[in-house]
C-alpha cells in the first residue's frame, strides 16, 4: 500500500516536470518566432542617415550675465526610416540647448540637449559639449553719429546737414566691451557722384575710438538718417560798379557804403565775377543827393552779403561852383 502511494507520487511530480518542459518550450519557440518576424520586418523598412543643423539656445541668468562666444547652432546626426528622416529635414523641430544656471563669470563646458527628435529616431548631437563664457552684464548710453564716406559726393558738393530720429542707445554686454565703445555708427551708404538729398534706414553698430567694430547689443539696432548735399559754397569780395540808366556817371563823384559786398556761390562761377553792378538813374541830379539802391544778385550767385547799399552822388559842376564861389567872397 505504501508503495504504491509513493508511485502514485512520483508520477505526479514527474507530470508537472513534463509540463514545464513543454511550456518553457513552446514559449521559446514563439519568441523565436516573434523575433524573426520583427527582424524580417525591419530589414524590409529602408534605413537613412542624416546630418541637420539646428539652432542652439543657452539658459543662464540673463539678469546678470551676458554670453561671450559659444556657437549658435550645432549639428545633429539622425538615423532611422527613411520616410522619418526625410520628414525631419524638410520639418525640422529639432533644438538643442545648454544649461548654464546656476553658474557664476567664467568659462563653462556644459553638455548639449536635444529636443524635438522623434521616438523612433536616434539622435546625437555634435559636439556633445560646448565651452562657453559668463561675463558680467554692464550697461551705458552711448551717442549715435552719422557715418559716410565723403569721397562718394559729386565734385563741387558736400553734406551741410545730417539728422536721425535716434541720438542715443543702450549698449549692452561685458564690461570691457562696453568700456570701449566710443559712440554708435549709423552708416549711410551712398551712390557714386552725390549730389540729392539721401534718407535710409541704416543699421547701427558700436564703434570704439579707432573706429573697430565692438562686440556688444543695442537697445535699438536702426535708425532712419537724412542727409543735405548741397553744392560747396565759396565766398568773394567784390567791388561795386555804377551803371548809369540815365545821365554821364563821369559827371559826379559817387560814393557806396559799404564799398564792396560779398558774394557766396560755387568757385566756378565766383572766377567769372570781379564786380557787381550798381544800376543809377543819374539825371536831374543837381546838388549832392542820397538813396539806398536794391543790389541784383548775378546768376549763379547763391547769396550777398548785403542786398541794398547806401549811395552818395555829388555834381561835379556842383562842386566846382562851390569853389569858384567861395573864392570869389575871398
Amino acid at each position: 500500500m505504501k508503495k504504491l502511494a509513493s508511485s502514485k507520487i512520483i508520477n505526479v511530480i514527474f507530470s508537472l516536470l513534463l509540463a514545464l518542459l513543454l511550456a518553457a518550450y513552446v514559449l521559446s519557440i514563439k519568441n523565436y518566432s516573434n523575433s524573426n518576424s520583427s527582424n524580417s520586418y525591419s530589414s524590409l523598412v529602408p534605413q537613412k542617415k542624416a546630418t541637420l543643423t539646428v539652432p542652439l539656445t543657452f539658459q543662464y541668468n540673463s539678469d546678470d550675465y551676458v554670453i561671450v562666444g559659444g556657437s549658435s547652432s550645432v549639428s545633429v546626426n539622425v538615423q532611422g526610416s527613411s520616410a522619418l528622416v526625410t520628414a525631419a529635414k524638410n520639418h525640422n523641430d529639432i533644438t538643442a540647448s545648454a544649461d548654464l544656471r546656476g553658474l557664476g563669470a567664467g568659462q563653462h563646458t556644459v553638455n548639449v540637449a536635444l529636443s524635438g527628435v522623434n521616438s523612433s529616431l536616434t539622435a546625437a548631437a555634435s559636439p556633445q559639449t560646448v565651452t562657453v563664457t559668463l561675463a558680467e552684464k554692464n550697461s551705458a548710453k552711448k551717442n549715435v553719429q552719422v557715418n559716410y564716406d565723403e569721397s562718394k559726393l559729386a565734385n563741387g558738393y558736400s553734406v551741410t546737414d545730417t539728422s536721425t530720429d535716434v541720438k542715443s542707445v543702450t549698449v549692452t554686454g561685458p564690461k570691457t566691451n562696453v568700456d570701449a565703445v566710443s559712440y554708435v555708427g549709423a552708416d549711410v551708404s551712398l551712390d557714386k557722384n552725390t549730389k540729392a538729398n539721401v534718407t535710409q534706414s541704416v543699421k547701427l553698430t558700436p564703434y570704439d575710438k579707432d573706429g573697430n567694430v565692438v562686440q556688444a547689443s543695442l537697445s535699438q539696432t536702426k535708425a532712419n538718417v537724412k542727409l543735405t548735399v548741397s553744392q560747396s559754397q565759396s565766398s568773394k569780395k567784390v567791388s561795386l560798379e555804377v551803371q548809369a540808366s540815365a545821365g554821364t556817371a563821369s559827371d559826379y563823384e559817387i560814393s557806396f557804403d559799404p564799398s564792396s559786398v560779398t558774394i557766396y556761390g560755387t568757385s566756378d562761377t565766383l572766377s567769372s565775377i570781379n564786380s557787381l553792378p550798381v544800376s543809377l538813374d543819374l539825371s536831374n541830379i543837381l546838388s549832392k543827393t542820397t538813396k539806398s539802391v536794391t543790389l541784383d544778385k548775378p546768376t549763379g550767385v547763391d547769396q550777398l552779403s548785403d542786398h541794398k547799399v547806401s549811395v552818395t552822388i555829388t555834381p561835379k559842376s556842383s562842386s566846382s561852383s562851390s569853389s569858384s564861389s567861395s573864392s570869389n567872397k575871398n
